[in-house]
């Protein structure tokens, strides 16, 4: 007599479950990191011409992020360094992400691009 091979019906619901949590956790997180890819881009372009004032650099900032769409951060979130010849920007900030009912999750996110301005410690 051969032996039966395959899954069982609870292997199968219990594979299922599992793809689903992880599916579920991927489309509710792709937005947050597609926003903070933006976010990075839109920094590193803006520190590549100096002589900029913080004003100046805000307004931009504002104007991209309407192009863009980036919701989760304002131009006043920015950390702004200034000098005649170099440009520092930075930001930090959190984002909450609801999975289920109770249940989401918390990401940080951070990036500076130019003369460093952020601390080593949040």
């Amino acid at each position: 007599m051969k032996q039966q091979r395959g899954f069982s019906l609870l292997v199968v619901l219990a594979l299922a479950i599992v793809l689903s949590v992880v599916l579920l956790a991927f489309f509710k997180l792709l937005p947050v990191y597609t926003e903070y890819f933006a976010i990075k881009k839109t920094i590193d372009e803006m520190v590549v011409t100096p002589g900029k004032t913080e004003g100046e650099l805000r307004r931009e900032f504002r104007d991209r992020t309407t192009v863009h769409g980036i919701v989760s951060i304002k131009p006043e979130d920015l950390l702004i360094l200034t000098t005649p010849t170099a440009v520092g920007i930075g930001v930090r900030y959190r984002r909450e992400v609801p999975l289920v009912d109770h249940l989401g999750l918390i990401l940080s996110f951070e990036h500076e691009a130019g003369t460093p301005v952020l601390e080593s410690n949040p």
